[in-house]
């Protein structure tokens, strides 16, 4: 097995994760967390356009571009947290607005 070019990561060394960074998660896992973001936010606002879908995206990203650069790995259960907080923050957001409904 090459420890370079194993595309689930198993097996990766953290020197390997560091020199791919977020980009390597990025292409593994862009569209899980844009369709983990969607299927979370739709309860919420159920209207949200795309714009807003991309915004929770592009936060779940710098999320985990923060945990990396700080942690020896950032796996899909962390992608998976951080898009639960970025819905979360943005519900958090709308409850003011929602306060005078």
């Amino acid at each position: 097995m090459n420890i370079m070019t194993d595309s689930l990561g198993a097996g990766r060394s953290p020197v390997a994760k560091k020199q791919t960074g977020i980009a390597d998660l990025q292409s593994q896992y862009e569209g899980k967390v844009l369709a983990l973001v969607v299927r979370d936010l739709a309860p919420v606002d159920p209207k949200a356009g795309e714009g807003i879908v991309m915004e929770l995206v592009t936060r779940v990203w710098e999320m985990a571009e923060r945990h990396a650069a700080t942690a020896g790995r950032t796996t899909w259960s962390h992608l998976s947290w951080f898009v639960q907080n970025a819905v979360t923050e943005f519900i958090d957001g709308l409850r003011p607005q929602m306060a005078g409904c």
